[in-house]
């Protein structure tokens, strides 16, 4: 069943041989030939029943001049199907409201008509205008004849509500397919744009290094995650981290190294953050952490885990083997205080704890 619904939106946007044609006129053109040959065909089926035997002709007739039309859009003559298709919905809107009448909905499908002129690409503006004042004078005649006029068959309630929903579902049908023809470049176009700007974003707010949130995106994470505590009324802490002579590193090992030591550390602190807060790249060997949801002892105790977690995690810098340390600031956010007051506070008990001789938490 979908291999054969495949194959046939794979037949119905093939494109055109024509270079100068519009792939998406032809496409639109095949679409509506198809829905209105279905269409068309069970009036046919819908005459024979009713025993209409020789007006079962006209449908029938109709539906071969779709098929041409379907088969020229392929040959480089979408302008000649184009033409074809529009005479032949307004053509069936006359015969079908002078055999039933106008309740049956046949006038439905001037809409799809001016829809698709108006979406098509091969025909002027103003022959577009010129052809919709002429669609508007078709609707008034097709209007008179189903007003004035006598149907020429006094058909059924259950009848007309049959040829109703037909005409319904083929015209909103074709105006779908219109719609999701001439939408679906600016809904790609847009869909590229929200990506871009999406990775524009991200990378905007990622610390390229370490993959963590960067001092920027940190900040904003801050001011929601307080302003949440705030209103929801649970324990925010703030830590400043930083790596133990981290310098050396840099000058022992060289560059590289320091790097590798980055980023192993930013995956530790993504897996031990993980349902506690977020880990922040601050600038340089300097980290911030935010933990929600745990008042100061806690934190502290859970720092001084993540510490211990640290100081036994070996990294290997080509043959070298390599063992560092962090010391830890840590501030419990109190509802009056901003960001640049938490961060004075957590970084003094920092320096506090490189004074004492790092590789602790100070709380």
């Amino acid at each position: 069943m979908w291999n054969w619904v495949r194959r046939l939106a794979a037949f119905i946007g093939r494109d055109v041989a024509d270079p100068n044609e519009s792939k998406k006129n032809a496409v639109m053109t095949r679409c509506i030939c198809v829905v209105m040959s279905v269409y068309i065909a069970g009036q046919t089926v819908f005459m024979l029943i009713q025993r209409y035997y020789m007006q079962a002709a006209i449908p029938a007739v109709i539906f071969l001049i779709y098929a041409l039309a379907l088969y020229l859009t392929y040959f480089s003559h979408s302008l000649i199907a184009y033409y074809l298709t529009i005479l032949m919905i307004l053509g069936w809107c006359f015969v079908s409201t002078d055999l039933y009448g106008w309740n049956t909905g046949a006038q439905y499908a001037y809409s799809t008509v001016l829809v698709y002129i108006f979406n098509g690409s091969h025909i002027s503006v103003r022959r577009k205008v010129m052809d919709a004042l002429i669609l508007l004078v078709c609707g008034f005649l097709t209007f008179l004849i189903g007003m004035n006029g006598k149907p020429v068959y006094l058909i059924s309630r259950y009848q007309t509500v049959v040829q109703e929903l037909m005409n319904m579902t083929s015209t909103l049908l074709s105006l779908a397919l219109i719609t999701l023809i001439f939408s679906q470049d600016t809904l790609d176009a847009e869909r590229k744009l929200m990506d871009y700007n999406r990775e524009m974003t991200h990378q905007a707010e990622t610390d390229a290094l370490t993959g963590l949130m960067n001092r920027r995106a940190g900040e904003k994470y801050f001011e929601m995650i307080h302003r949440r505590s705030i209103r929801e009324g649970f324990f925010v802490n703030v830590v400043m981290g930083d790596i133990d002579f981290f310098k050396k590193i840099n000058d022992t090992y060289g560059h590289d190294a320091g790097d590798l030591v980055l980023k192993e550390l930013a995956l530790l602190f993504q897996e031990f953050m993980d349902g506690k807060g977020a880990s922040i790249r601050w600038g340089g060997e300097e980290f911030l952490f935010v933990l929600t949801g745990i008042n100061g002892d806690v934190a502290f105790l859970e720092m001084d885990r993540l510490r211990k977690i640290i100081e036994n995690h070996e990294m290997k810098a080509g043959e070298q083997e390599l063992h560092v340390t962090m010391t830890f600031g840590v501030e419990e956010v109190g509802t009056d205080q901003t960001l640049l007051d938490v961060l004075e506070t957590a970084d003094r008990k920092l320096y506090m704890g490189k004074a004492r001789g790092r590789n602790q938490v100070v709380m």
